[in-house]
C-alpha cells in the first residue's frame, strides 16, 4: 500500500555505498527512489508492484488511445445484444444468441 507519492531523491553514490538501505527504503516507505548523477535525475528504482501497476496503466491508456483513433476514423459500429443472455467478463461483453 502506498504511503507517499513523493519520490526519495538520492545521489547514485548512495546506491553504491548503501544498497541494502536504499532497497529497504523502497519497501518500507512505499515510494520510488530517484537516483541522480551530477545533480540530475538519471535512474529510478521502484517496487515490482509499482512497476506492474504502471505497466498495466500504460496498456490501458494505449487501448483507450487506439479506441479513440478508431472512433475518429469511423472504424466503429453500434453493437446491441438482442438477447437476455448477456454476461460481462472483465474485458468484453459476451452475448449468446438463442
Amino acid at each position: 500500500m502506498r504511503t507517499s507519492t513523493l519520490p526519495d531523491v538520492r545521489p547514485v553514490s548512495d546506491l553504491r555505498q548503501n544498497m541494502a538501505e536504499v532497497m529497504e527504503s523502497i519497501d518500507t516507505e512505499n515510494r520510488p527512489v530517484i537516483l541522480t548523477k551530477h545533480g540530475r535525475g538519471r535512474y529510478i528504482l521502484l517496487s515490482i508492484e509499482d512497476y506492474n501497476r504502471i505497466t498495466a496503466l500504460n496498456v490501458l491508456y494505449e487501448a483507450i488511445d487506439e479506441g479513440l483513433a478508431d472512433i475518429e476514423a469511423g472504424r466503429v459500429s453500434d453493437f446491441r445484444c438482442n438477447t437476455a443472455k448477456c454476461v460481462y467478463s472483465r474485458t468484453v461483453l459476451i452475448c449468446e444468441r438463442s
